[in-house]
């Protein structure tokens, strides 16, 4: 079940390193959900939503031979991954790592042709 986030105050707030992408640019101070503590994404990088991936996948299969039944699997994995479409702690970085996996889990499609696809708009 999915939570419905709540900040805490500003006097908990705990100080973290703020990263963008891989690279860390110092300490910030980064309010937590009060019911399941999750770090909240003060980054940027904000997560986009999963028909921007199923778009990707239909750039891909233009390219390379994937079938209806691999991009079932593969929506139904990301689907099936709670915090994928979470947009308070979680980062586009870590949304592209995940959706990556699941590309590589059900398809032979190399690495960087996803990666070049994912920046395709």
């Amino acid at each position: 079940m999915k939570c419905q986030h709540k900040n805490c105050g500003n006097k908990e707030k705990v100080w973290l390193p703020h990263i963008s992408r891989e690279d860390e640019h110092g300490l910030k101070s980064h309010p937590y959900c009060i019911y399941c503590g999750a770090v909240k994404n003060i980054s940027s990088d904000m997560p986009k939503k999963i028909g921007y991936y199923l778009n990707v996948l239909a750039v891909i299969r233009k390219d390379h031979r994937i079938s209806e039944a691999q991009i079932r699997l593969i929506v139904n994995d990301l689907n099936n991954r709670e915090d994928f479409e979470d947009p308070y702690w979680t980062t586009g970085f870590s949304q592209e790592k995940m959706f990556l996996e699941s590309l590589k889990k059900f398809c032979n499609v190399p690495e960087n042709i996803i990666k070049s696809r994912l920046h395709f708009g």
